[in-house]
């Protein structure tokens, strides 16, 4: 005799384990995204509410970039590098917040964009992530790495 609740939830589970497998997840958060690196010097990131896009970076050591950061969200958010040394550092937020000088950040407004050049010195593996409080921990971060 067949436990028909409990065939039910088997089944059901069975089934979510094979969409997963399907969707090509690779484990509990996905595939490890694709970098995105620069081009002609350009580099558009988009926030929203609570992600960035592209959420890991490459860039080149001594190549300057300009992070056009656009809100594509519903509230205020911004971006901000930690621990990377960088050389010719200019920012243009949109909105209420600025960092400090020197400071490797940039804000804006909901539908608005800031912009943020550099050139980095140091090479490694560097967090940026959104400032406003829980941003961060509800997962506006990401990776960049110069090479």
């Amino acid at each position: 005799m067949v436990d028909r609740p409990r065939a039910v939830v088997v089944a059901a589970a069975l089934l979510g384990l094979a969409l997963l497998a399907a969707c090509g997840l690779s484990g509990p958060s996905g595939p490890t995204p694709t970098p995105a690196a620069p081009e002609n010097g350009v580099l558009a990131v988009s926030a929203a509410e609570w992600r960035f896009q592209p959420s890991r970076i490459v860039l080149r050591q001594g190549e300057q970039v300009r992070i056009e950061l656009r809100n594509d969200g519903a509230i205020l958010h911004d971006l901000k590098i930690e621990d990377l040394s960088a050389d010719g550092i200019q920012s243009q937020s949109s909105g209420p917040l600025s960092g400090h000088e020197g400071e490797l950040f940039v804000g804006a407004e909901p539908g608005k964009e800031g912009t943020l050049v550099f050139t980095p010195t140091g090479t490694g593996a560097f967090t940026y992530y959104c400032t406003i409080p829980q941003h961060r921990q509800l997962g506006m971060k990401g990776v960049m790495v110069v090479e």
